[in-house]
C-alpha cells in the first residue's frame, strides 16, 4: 500500500478558509497599526489618538515578560505534542507495512 494513502487529507470548506483569512488579516492589521504608532512616536508625531493607542498597546515590562514566558511554554508544549504525534504516526506506518508484507 502507498504510504501517501495512509494520510487522511480533509479539504476545508470555503467558509472556514474565508473565516481564517479574515481572522489573520485582522491580526496583521492590528500588528501593522501598533508598529505604525511606534514609528510615529520615533519621529515625534503626536496626536491625542496616537497617545491613547500608544498607552493602550505598549505594555509594561512585567507584562512583556509574562507574555514571553507564556509564548515559550506554549511553543514547548506544541513541539512536544508534535514530536509525539509524528513518532506515533511513524510507528503506525511501520506496523502497517510489516502487516502487509
Amino acid at each position: 500500500m502507498d504510504k501517501n494513502k495512509l494520510v487522511i487529507r480533509k479539504k476545508s470548506s470555503l467558509f472556514n478558509r474565508t473565516k481564517r483569512a479574515v481572522f489573520l488579516l485582522f491580526l496583521w492589521a492590528i500588528t501593522i497599526y501598533i508598529i505604525a504608532i511606534n514609528i510615529c512616536f520615533l519621529f515625534n508625531i503626536y496626536s491625542d489618538g496616537l497617545v491613547t493607542n500608544y498607552l493602550l498597546f505598549n505594555l509594561s515590562l512585567s507584562i512583556y515578560k509574562t507574555l514571553g514566558t507564556v509564548i515559550i511554554v506554549i511553543a514547548i508544549i506544541v513541539s512536544l505534542y508534535g514530536t509525539i504525534k509524528i513518532n506515533k504516526l511513524k510507528r503506525e506506518v511501520k506496523n502497517h507495512d510489516e502487516n502487509n508484507t
